[in-house]
């Protein structure tokens, strides 16, 4: 190679350094440079969170949408338990009438059998008796008779007002139906006639 080819390569590799040379910065380009660089580190930060906060989301979702199963799961249960309770508890009352049943039968053929007044009012009793005990035995129920009684709306529904002698108004005279309470509970009023 020639001195005059060298030179040329020199200064073609000087022009190129020139023109991708980094021109000189003033303060404010610098400064503005520098808050550029400072800007895009943080917008590299914010997506990274804004990442994380989605992966949150998502799994926040996830974790909803699980707990929302497990309720429905739950809700269908206790139906199902619900159910099952009612239908144990509607058999045990069932099952408890059978007897009843059976004896209201031997009772009708009792009287059909033997035509006396006396057997057919000891037999409907006995009847009577043991539905009541039933009752009282299973459920705790009883029946009540409120004549003579001051009228309690909780307790009796008034069919009639009558004016009765001796009577002071507001006492129940006479009784068209029977109550029936559980406990402090009233499960039927019982149908009445009050004094006026």
């Amino acid at each position: 190679m020639t001195t005059k080819t060298t030179k040329k390569n020199t200064t073609k590799k000087a022009a190129v350094r020139k023109r991708t040379a980094k021109p000189k910065l003033s303060a404010k380009e610098k400064l503005l440079t520098s808050t550029i660089a400072e800007l895009e580190e943080k917008i590299e930060q914010l997506e990274s969170d804004m990442d994380d906060q989605q992966e949150r989301v998502l799994a926040a979702e996830e974790k909803m949408l699980r707990v929302v199963a497990e309720y429905e799961n739950g809700k269908k249960r206790v139906e199902r338990e619900k159910e099952r309770s009612l239908t144990f508890a509607k058999d045990r009352v069932l099952t408890g009438l059978f007897p009843i049943i059976d004896n209201l039968e031997r009772s009708a053929k009792y009287e059909q059998e033997h035509q006396s007044e006396n057997a057919k009012s000891h037999g409907v009793k006995l009847v009577l008796d043991q539905i009541n005990k039933y009752l009282n035995d299973t459920n705790n129920v009883e029946s009540f008779d409120p004549i003579g009684e001051i009228f309690d709306p909780e307790w009796h529904e008034a069919m009639a007002m009558q004016p009765a002698e001796g009577k002071e108004s507001g006492i129940i005279i006479e009784v068209f139906e029977k109550g029936y309470r559980s406990g402090d509970r009233v499960l039927r009023a019982a149908k009445v006639v009050v004094s006026q």
